[in-house]
């Protein structure tokens, strides 16, 4: 395929769905319409691990009635069957989206499929809960937010601590300009990957597994794909230590953390990316396990430009795990021209406390929980903290890193395009190829 057409595949929505989604019924604009009284008609893609984590929240909070669940792995699903008797139970997402009755779905895959399922509920104007980092690839991310947007449904990313009070008091100290401007923010995950090894022998796919589907779009191989250590049942975890199911520990963790100097600042599309890795594991994942990459964003308005850097596999802002914070293994440093402020998920400290701080009034109301938001906005016909716009732009930021580390350089992003200056190599790397039968 020429790259002017996939550029122009990049660039423009299609308006069909090819071999995912032909069997499509779009629910009529009756159906669209918000009931604060009606309890969202739920399906549930990806029904152990996180998306049984998903699920219990979604079920907690007694806005939703699950109709259809969907899981690839019969076995795994079977508890989750039991206790939802009422609902269809599917192997294949796409036969699920036939469910005339169904409004939203929740995706918990692994990310390779996460633009097949999240796409082809959207073009069936269902409201879409996703899980980070919305996507595999830059491009997929860049359709997903175009095809929300005109399709008009309630999108929420699945940044779960968005919703935490912490998260919250820290925005309100950086955009109170306690700190002066921030010019400098590190962010930190010590997230270490597990190595692992493909598997050259096929072997028969455990009972209940349709690894066929589990492949989905990715390149097809034998199963299990790899193992970790003497594992070889790890293919509902370990698949993001390849390139062909996931993208490692920045595209695993990074939209959790990013989010925070993305909020805080008003971030949204780096101006250039730049990044360097380290496999120090005897193994054959893709995946570095230590990286580092350079984020740089342009001012906006009376805000400076800014420098995030990122690192994974140490426990501090340094790639040779020299520098630590005593409580903060995984973290982000605000550095402002007056102090500069430490957090993590639960809890935040000044690094450097601004002369005569006082703290600033709570502006931001605690959440409803990040569940709760995203079905009561399709109740009402409002909107998400994480919609796939803000969060579009996050995963987007997230996934460029890995771009930039693949492609063995600096890379020039226009955000506004989605085009590439300066790295001849970072094309490939903005999109996938799909396996034969799977197309967007």
């Amino acid at each position: 395929m020429s790259s002017r057409i996939r550029r122009r595949r990049f660039l423009q929505a299609s308006a069909a769905l090819g071999a995912v989604g032909v069997f499509i019924n779009p629910l009529s604009a009756a159906e669209m319409q918000p009931n604060p009284k009606e309890r969202v008609r739920i399906g549930i893609i990806g029904t152990a691990g996180k998306g049984g984590s998903n699920l219990n929240e979604i079920d907690r909070t007694g806005l939703a009635e699950v109709v259809a669940l969907c899981d690839v792995d019969a076995s795994r699903a079977a508890p989750v069957r039991e206790r939802f008797r009422n609902a269809r139970f599917y192997e294949d997402y796409r036969r699920m989206l036939e469910q005339k009755d169904l409004q939203a779905v929740v995706v918990s895959t692994p990310d390779h499929h996460h633009a097949f399922a999240a796409l082809a509920a959207l073009r069936a104007r269902k409201h879409v809960y996703c899980e980070k980092p919305l996507a595999h690839s830059v491009q997929e991310v860049r359709l997903m937010m175009e095809v929300a947007v005109r399709e008009k449904v309630v999108t929420q990313m699945g940044t779960q601590i968005h919703a935490g009070d912490n998260y919250r008091r820290v925005v309100e100290i950086v955009q109170a300009g306690a700190l002066g401007p921030v010019r400098r923010v590190k962010v930190w995950c010590n997230t270490q990957l597990q190595p692992g090894f493909r598997v050259r022998e096929a072997q028969p796919a455990p009972k209940g597994l349709n690894y066929d589907l589990w492949l989905g779009p990715a390149p097809e191989r034998g199963y299990p794909p790899f193992r970790t250590g003497a594992n070889t049942t790890s293919v509902h975890f370990h698949w993001r230590w390849w390139w062909d199911f996931g993208g490692g520990v920045l595209a695993d963790m990074a939209c959790h953390y990013m989010d925070l100097p993305h909020w805080a600042l008003n971030l949204r599309h780096p101006t250039s990316v730049s990044a360097t890795g380290r496999i120090t594991y005897k193994g054959d994942n893709d995946v570095p396990d230590k990286m580092q990459v350079d984020y740089e964003y342009a001012a906006r308005g009376a805000q400076p430009a800014v420098h995030l850097t990122w690192y994974h596999g140490v426990s501090g802002p340094d790639l040779d795990g020299k520098i630590t914070h005593a409580g903060y293994a995984s973290g982000v440093l605000f550095e402002g021209e007056r102090g500069s402020l430490l957090a993590n998920y639960g809890q935040h400290r000044f690094l450097q406390e601004p002369r005569d701080y006082m703290r600033p009034p709570q502006s931001i109301a605690a959440s409803v929980g990040h569940h709760r938001e995203w079905l009561r906005a399709i109740q009402t016909g409002g909107t998400t903290t994480c919609n796939f716009d803000y969060s579009g732009a996050l995963a987007e930021t997230v996934l460029l890193g890995n771009v930039a580390y693949r492609s063995g350089g600096k890379l020039t992003y226009d955000g506004r395009t989605g085009r590439v200056m300066g790295n001849a190599n970072a094309e490939r790397y903005l999109r996938r190829e799909y396996r034969k039968g799977w197309t967007l």
